[in-house]
């Protein structure tokens, strides 16, 4: 690591910096010059990385070969640099999983399991001195209300030391997402918080239970993370507590963007090299989705992400933000690929990808009475809408004949047969293990 990820104070003015100043020349040679030192040092530390980098130029690391989280895990003891064994360290995921003693570390290092929306299962190793410099990073961004006291409300599935902090006054606090509403909302009334963070579905129940008079908090900061931001829940949230939702863009493969003070979506271009390509393998046009994405964490040395493929869309907005910065802004987080839907076309039986904000706006659009929603693609022939109503509508048959209809015509504008769609009145349900809810989801897989 250099000298300006070993220090909290540097790093932080370090960020806010680039963030307003730098020229997009300025930005291209940091992060070209940071990714070449990356690789000098992982070839050096990491036996994976060693061979897989063989006869490769190491400078021309925009070009070099990528890696997933498939070939991660399978290397995964020859991966980091550390010489960690991979069995040893999903045996002690496992065990503060059961055990639900997150705080716990392993040699020093924040260790983790992933398990994202895939089912399969991840490892997450932070460094101590990669804590401080992502900390710096997050306080630099964040446009923080301006109050005396500090009462972030973390909601999230598991935590880390890092979400229970109370000093000078100051609190982070952590919830668990696998409390009951009742519970949470009587811990939320406690602790009163001025900053609340959560998935938006979460933010959306809690926003529910202020409307419905259950519950009297008035944060001034929202924040939103690790599900798709949907815009008429963004909205609802807004409206609800009279405040922007802020977003945080952050996976296992690193922090990708924050929002700005004028609310708009930016790529932390300073930590994460971000390349996205079309389906021909060009650069993907601003305003456009999206077909690949690979990202390269500029900083992360224990367990290295270079040319890391994800499998998120993304759109990138043409214009610059209002707030001056030239780092990109996100003008749309879509989904990941998993969750394209796929038909069949008419002419020629070729395969065909349907972006999942369409399968979005025709279920929003068919009714204003629909509260929550989930469509599950399970077939190429046969998709599954579950909905759930703010009230009992006069006629449930015309309601679900409307919502299937507006779904098969979205298959019929991309020329593909239509498939049978069954909509039933039924929660929807989140993945078992992240408690991830996914509005849009594919349950098989396109080869």
């Amino acid at each position: 690591m250099d000298n300006e990820t070993k220090s909290f104070i540097r790093f932080f003015f370090a960020c806010k910096k680039r963030f307003k100043k730098m020229t997009l020349e300025d930005l291209e040679k940091y992060q070209l010059k940071k990714a070449q030192a990356l690789v000098k040092y992982v070839t050096e530390k990491s036996p994976f990385f060693q061979a897989h980098y063989n006869n490769q130029d190491l400078l021309d690391v925009w070009n070099l070969l990528t890696v997933n989280k498939k070939i991660m895990m399978d290397n995964f003891t020859e991966y980091t640099t550390l010489g960690f064994q991979k069995e040893e360290l999903l045996d002690f995921c496992l065990r503060i999983e059961k055990e639900q003693n997150f705080t716990e570390r392993f040699h020093g290092y924040n260790v983790a399991m992933s398990s994202g929306t895939s089912g399969s299962k991840g490892i997450v190793i932070t460094s101590p001195e990669e804590e401080k410099y992502l900390q710096a990073a997050l306080f630099s961004r964040f446009v923080f209300p301006r109050v005396l006291r500090i009462k972030w409300a973390f909601i999230l599935r598991i935590t880390t030391p890092a979400f229970q902090v109370s000093k000078f006054g100051q609190q982070l606090t952590h919830f668990n997402l696998q409390l009951s509403i009742e519970d949470l909302r009587e811990k939320l009334r406690l602790f009163q918080p001025n900053i609340l963070s959560a998935p938006p579905s979460m933010l959306s129940i809690i926003a529910k239970e202020v409307q419905n008079g259950r519950l009297d908090i008035k944060p001034k900061r929202i924040i939103s993370y690790a599900e798709v931001l949907y815009p008429e829940v963004k909205t609802e949230i807004e409206e609800t507590f009279d405040t922007l939702v802020h977003q945080i863009y952050q996976g296992s493969e690193g922090s990708i963007a924050m929002t700005c003070k004028c609310g708009n979506l930016h790529i932390n271009e300073d930590l994460m090299k971000v390349q996205l390509f079309d389906n021909e393998g060009n650069q993907t046009e601003p305003g456009k989705p999206c077909h690949k994405m690979i990202v390269t964490d500029l900083n992360k040395i224990s367990q290295p992400i270079i040319r890391y493929e994800l499998n998120d869309i993304i759109t990138i907005s043409p214009e610059k933000c209002s707030c001056g910065s030239n780092f990109r802004v996100i003008e749309q987080v879509m989904g990941r690929a998993d969750d394209l839907f796929w038909g069949q076309r008419e002419n020629t039986n070729d395969l065909q990808f349907i972006f999942p904000d369409y399968i979005r706006r025709a279920i929003i659009s068919s009714s204003e009475e629909i509260s929550e929603y989930q469509a599950i693609q399970k077939s190429l022939s046969r998709v599954i809408i579950r909905i759930q109503l703010k009230e009992s509508p006069e006629n449930l048959e015309a309601l679900q004949q409307k919502i299937s209809d507006a779904v098969r015509d979205v298959f019929s504008r991309y020329h593909c047969t239509q498939p049978s769609v069954s909509v039933v009145l039924e929660k929807a349900k989140r993945h078992p293990k992240s408690l991830k809810l996914v509005r849009i989801k594919r349950d098989f897989d396109i080869n």
